[in-house]
């Protein structure tokens, strides 16, 4: 009896907003987000981050077959924070680094397929690109100009102002004896940085974040809330399940990298059959 007791004080103790209530009629969701780079024609040594326009378009084509509807991610944030319905099979779809060939190859085949697919942008890569005014498919990042006049198919997110680095820190890593004041002051300022170049240029700041080389730190959620970041995506493989009330569950979201090998199509059935 004293054991139950105990056990019933601690539930009565815990504050009501820690517990994730799921909204009646509401289900939780299974959600696979397929992880692009570069987006070119040829791809003669093979790299894994890199698709050429053809093989983009048969994923798109696979997920029109198949029923998926591309949602944003300010349609997850709104599903599971303010119970807005999401499409009965969703997917999302994101590229990494910013590449102009996202805009130049990417873009018209998702406007084709009528899909969306979220861009998450290295600030100091753009900026070199702005300096430099180069555009070029092959080797050029978005230029802050550019997002001006962005097709719709296409959202701009935070994938940090300069830390796509492995040195000093690898990513958003904290770094060896650096206080927890110190990695939140400079993660901040680097966050907050590209959110506000981003707002500038677009009028609207980003919501989501995807971790360089996949790097998940879980002591940068907090400066993630602070700088309006609502999401965030790592380079786990794997389809999330996401519940309506459960804050959390927007934060580490898994991916599937798409390679030249492994088709959208495959990654999706591959991981559908494991436990997640």
């Amino acid at each position: 009896m004293k054991k139950i007791a105990a056990l019933l004080l601690i539930f009565l103790l815990i504050p009501w907003s820690a517990v994730a209530a799921q909204p009646e009629g509401l289900q939780s969701v299974e959600l696979p987000v397929l992880m692009y780079h570069r987006i070119l024609k040829n791809n003669p040594s093979g790299d894994i981050y890199t698709v050429t326009p053809a093989a983009l378009e048969e994923d798109l084509r696979y997920l029109r077959d198949a029923g998926y509807t591309a949602v944003s991610a300010g349609e997850l944030i709104d599903y599971v924070k303010n119970c807005a319905p999401l499409p009965a099979k969703p997917v999302m779809l994101t590229f990494d680094d910013g590449y102009y060939n996202n805009i130049y190859y990417g873009a018209p085949l998702l406007e084709k397929y009528g899909m969306k697919a979220a861009v998450f942008i290295v600030g100091k890569f753009s900026e070199k690109s702005t300096l430099e005014n180069a555009v070029n498919p092959v080797y050029s990042y978005i230029l802050w100009k550019q997002m001006e006049s962005l097709p719709s198919c296409l959202e701009l997110q935070n994938h940090t102002w300069d830390m796509h680095n492995l040195r000093p820190r690898k990513g958003i890593g904290r770094k060896q004896r650096e206080s927890r004041a110190e990695y939140e002051m400079e993660l901040s300022a680097d966050l907050l940085k590209l959110q506000d170049k981003i707002k500038q240029h677009t009028g609207t700041s980003p919501t989501a974040f995807a971790f360089p080389f996949g790097v998940d730190c879980s002591e940068a959620r907090d400066v993630f809330k602070a700088v309006g970041i609502e999401t965030s995506f790592c380079s786990r493989h794997g389809i999330n399940t996401l519940t309506p009330g459960d804050a959390d569950s927007l934060y580490g979201l898994k991916r599937l990298l798409r390679t030249p090998k492994k088709s959208a199509e495959r990654l999706i059935a591959e991981y559908s059959r494991i436990k997640h």
